[in-house]
């Protein structure tokens, strides 16, 4: 995920990353399938797209943060 799409990414609602990780896990799924039957070329799609969870699920989990920490003060 290149640093514009990240940006991106951080702009974005917590329904609208839940939605993008199921995206991207079954986009790996495929890769995984892909990579078991010799049909993949490169295992750094696999690795990227795994990168991409990984990022998208951490600025999952600090909205999440932000918000708790919100209603614990209000």
């Amino acid at each position: 995920m290149k640093k514009n799409e990240l940006a991106e990414v951080k702009k974005l609602e917590i329904k609208a990353l839940l939605e993008r990780v199921k995206k991207v896990r079954l986009e790996v799924a495929e890769l995984v399938m892909d990579k078991n039957m010799n049909k993949l070329t490169s295992l750094k799609d696999l690795r990227n797209k795994k990168k991409d969870i990984s990022q998208i699920l951490t600025v999952l989990k600090q909205k999440q943060l932000i918000v708790e920490l919100e209603k614990s003060h209000v």
